[in-house]
C-alpha cells in the first residue's frame, strides 16, 4: 500500500564515539522505535515544508506500516497553494494526486508544482495527499492570523482523513530553528506553522527531523540550542540512524539535483560507510570543505558546514500525546 515492501529497519546504536554525533546531542540517547499502530486505526505521516520531505514521510510510511499489521497508514505534503489540474479536492485544503504515476525527468527541481508527488507510487487510500497551507505571511496580516488561517487549514484537513497519529517529517530541521525560509518572521515559515498546527490538533505527534542541517538553513550553534532546547522541556524521545532507511528515502531522489536534502544525506550515508581512505577525499557537497569533518551545503543561495554525522541520523521529538 505504500509504495512497494520495505525491509524491517534494524536499527544499530552507534559507534561509542558517534553517540553525541559531533555535538548535535547534549546527552548519549537512545533508539527510537516507531510507535505501533494498532488494527483499524489510522496514521500519517506528513511532509511538513513541502518539496524533498514528502520523500521522508514515503520512507517512514513504509517503514511504519511495516510495524503496523491492519493499520492504514497515509502519507502527505505540506505545499503552499498552487494549480492542480486533474487532483481531486477532497475538502478546502485537502488534495490527492491523480492516480497515475508520471516519472520526473533528469534536472526537474519540481518547485512549486506536484510533480514529485505524482512521480511517487501510490499508498494508501491514494497517497500522497496534499495539504495546502494557505498562508505564507507575505501579506498585512499578522503572524497570529497567519498562524491561525494555517492552523484552521491543517486541522480541519487533518479531521477529514480521520487519524489517530501523525509521524512529522522535516528534512533539516528549519522546523527547529526558524531557519531562512519566510518572509518577515520565522513564525510564518511552512515548517513552523506545520509544527503549530500539528501542536493544535491535539492528535498524538511525533516530529522527525532528518538531518539536521541538510537544507543548508540552520548555523550549527542554532541547531544544537535547539536541540538543546528540546531536550530541556524533556520532549528529546531518541535518535533514528538514517542508513536502514537509505534506500526507500533515496530511491526517487536520482533525477533530482545533488544538492537536494535526500541526496545529501545519501551522501552523507555512503561516506560513512566507505573506508576512511576513501572518505577522507570528500565528494558531492562535502568537496572542499575546510575540514574533513564537514559538508559543505550550498542550496538556494545559503551555505553551511554541517558535520557528516548530522546527516546521518534523525531526531524523534514528542510534539503531542493528547
Amino acid at each position: 500500500p505504500c509504495g512497494g515492501a520495505v525491509a524491517r529497519c534494524s536499527f544499530v546504536l552507534p559507534a561509542p564515539i558517534m553517540c553525541l554525533y559531533d555535538g548535535l546531542l547534549p546527552r548519549a540517547l537512545s533508539i527510537f522505535e516507531l510507535p505501533s499502530l494498532r488494527s483499524g486505526q489510522r496514521g500519517i505521516v506528513i511532509g511538513m515544508g513541502g518539496g524533498c520531505d514528502v520523500l521522508g514521510a514515503l520512507a517512514f510510511a513504509q517503514a511504519w506500516e511495516a510495524r503496523s499489521p491492519g493499520a492504514t497508514v497515509l502519507f502527505a505534503n505540506c505545499v503552499s497553494p498552487r494549480p492542480m489540474p486533474s487532483h481531486e479536492q477532497l475538502a478546502p485544503h485537502l488534495w490527492r494526486c491523480p492516480p497515475n504515476v508520471v516519472p520526473l525527468a533528469a534536472g526537474d527541481g519540481c518547485y512549486g508544482s506536484t510533480r514529485l508527488e505524482q512521480s511517487l507510487p501510490r499508498g494508501a487510500e491514494g497517497s500522497p495527499f496534499l495539504l495546502v497551507v494557505p498562508e505564507d505571511g507575505k501579506g498585512p496580516s499578522s503572524v497570529e492570523e497567519v498562524t491561525r488561517a494555517n492552523t484552521g487549514a491543517i486541522t480541519s484537513s487533518l479531521a477529514r482523513l480521520r487519524v489517530d497519529a501523525i509521524l512529522a517529517v522535516d528534512l533539516g530541521g528549519d522546523s527547529l530553528t526558524g531557519g531562512v525560509d519566510f518572509a518577515s518572521d520565522p513564525e510564518c515559515g511552512r515548517d513552523r506553522q506545520v509544527l503549530h498546527a500539528l501542536r493544535a490538533s491535539r492528535i498524538p505527534c511525533t516530529h522527525l527531523v532528518l538531518g539536521p542541517g541538510c537544507d543548508g538553513e540552520s548555523a550549527v550553534g542554532a541547531m544544537r540550542a535547539a536541540v538543546r532546547h528540546v531536550d530541556e522541556s524533556g520532549a528529546l524521545l531518541g535518535v533514528v540512524p538514517l542508513a536502514p532507511l537509505l534506500e526507500p528515502l533515496c530511491r526517487h531522489s536520482a533525477p533530482l539535483a545533488p544538492n537536494r536534502t535526500p541526496n545529501i544525506i545519501k551522501s552523507a550515508l555512503e561516506r560513512a560507510a566507505a573506508p576512511p581512505e576513501a572518505a577522507d577525499e570528500g565528494d558531492g557537497e562535502g568537496s572542499g570543505a575546510a575540514r574533513p569533518d564537514l559538508c559543505t551545503i550550498n542550496r538556494h543561495g545559503n551555505t553551511a558546514h554541517v558535520p557528516w554525522s548530522w546527516l546521518t541520523v534523525a531526531l524523534a521529538i514528542k510534539l503531542s500525546d493528547a
